[in-house]
């Protein structure tokens, strides 16, 4: 490692500043970096502001080289993910460092430090505590601007961190999706059949305050349907109130599609977005003074729906739920005017899911990847 780099644990409020500060000045011009809305990035790494924290320890850590950030860090515990899956493991995250490898060295071997004091010998990641934290590298589409709640990094990312002795776990694949032209009537026709045959019917919410008190059943649907995918850890009723409270508050109710059963219970649900990439852009992840306003603007003219997470209850996976949901988001988006669709990750080993786009006009556009080492005593 360099001599002139030091690290530093993040202890203090003045400290955690700078280390969501970083990003922001590391991607600065960058046309490809989404800025997520800062003041954001900071609840999220305060205990009592994110109930994941509170399920997991954690730890963040700056490098410094002549009093200059040059690399940041976190890294987390979490207990439950560990328990259920019976491994003793740390997650690695919002790593961000410049074009050198002593620095993303010192990073990752501090993270290896930590974890051998706590006793584990896993390091995985780039993953946050929860499931709906921002994780990976990504490791092809540089050209391609992310999604809101996806997000970016240099192309040396993955080189440096492989560098170091990690190694692919896992692929997340992104796609976009052309929209501009109506849905087709055979799918529609197909739609229709399904439900009837099945008994079951769409949903839609009137107003945001109908939706938010569906949320804890829509959250219970995605822990049903998400069980045992890679990384995902059932939701606690504590997490469960934070997402419905952070991810709700800013959803339009015409873009979630809800497929309920002959009592009214959901049984599948999709959420979409348009997508705010460029208007996080103009604002800089800043709302005031004038952030709100210049994200208003940018908005006029976007014609991108980003597509958040689909799921279906386990007694109806395999009956075309998933493609009905996308079908009615199709509809919408088109009545909207929107001519693009960006998914977000899709385990690359999830067939289920990344076959839901056959009938479409699309191309796979961007490839992510979470990293894992395993831990002995000559790794640390």
């Amino acid at each position: 490692m360099s001599s002139d780099l030091i690290i530093v644990k993040v202890n203090k409020k003045a400290l955690l500043k700078k280390f969501v500060r970083f990003p922001y000045d590391l991607y600065e011009g960058d046309k490809y970096w989404v800025p997520p809305l800062m003041m954001e990035e900071i609840k999220s790494l305060i205990p009592e502001r994110n109930p994941s924290l509170s399920q997991s320890d954690f730890g963040c850590w700056l490098v410094l080289r002549r009093n200059k950030i040059v690399g940041r860090v976190a890294a987390f515990i979490n207990r439950k993910d560990n328990r259920i899956r019976e491994r003793k493991a740390v997650r690695f995250g919002m790593i961000d460092f410049i074009d050198d490898a002593s620095v993303c060295e010192i990073l990752l071997n501090e993270v290896e430090n930590w974890a051998h004091e706590k006793e584990l010998d896993l390091v995985e990641g780039p993953l946050g505590p929860g499931h709906f934290d921002r994780n990976c590298v990504l490791v092809d589409g540089f050209d391609e601007l992310p999604t809101a709640i996806s997000s970016y990094n240099y192309p040396y990312y993955g080189k440096h961190i492989e560098s170091y002795g990690y190694a692919k776990e896992v692929d997340y694949l992104e796609h976009r999706i052309k929209i501009s032209e109506g849905p087709d009537p055979r799918v529609e026709k197909i739609s229709s059949y399904v439900l009837k045959k099945k008994g079951l019917s769409l949903w839609s919410a009137r107003s945001k305050k109908q939706l938010i008190l569906r949320g804890k059943e829509f959250f219970n649907l995605i822990n049903e349907a998400y069980a045992g995918l890679h990384d995902f850890v059932s939701l606690s009723d504590e997490e469960i109130d934070y997402l419905i409270d952070h991810f709700f508050s800013f959803i339009e109710t015409k873009y979630v599609k809800i497929v309920v059963d002959e009592k009214g219970d959901i049984v599948a649900a999709g959420v979409a977005m348009e997508s705010v990439s460029k208007a996080l852009q103009s604002s800089g992840g800043k709302l005031l003074p004038f952030g709100w306003l210049k994200m208003f603007l940018a908005m006029q003219s976007n014609d991108v729906l980003d597509l958040c997470l689909v799921a279906v209850a386990n007694k109806f996976r395999g009956a075309g739920l998933n493609s009905i949901v996308m079908h009615e988001m199709h509809k919408t988006a088109f009545d909207n005017g929107l001519k693009w669709a960006e998914t977000n990750g899709e385990l690359e080993t999830n067939s289920s899911v990344l076959t839901m786009w056959d009938g479409y006009d699309y191309r796979t556009h961007k490839r992510r990847r979470i990293y894992s080492k395993i831990l002995n005593e000559s790794t640390i």
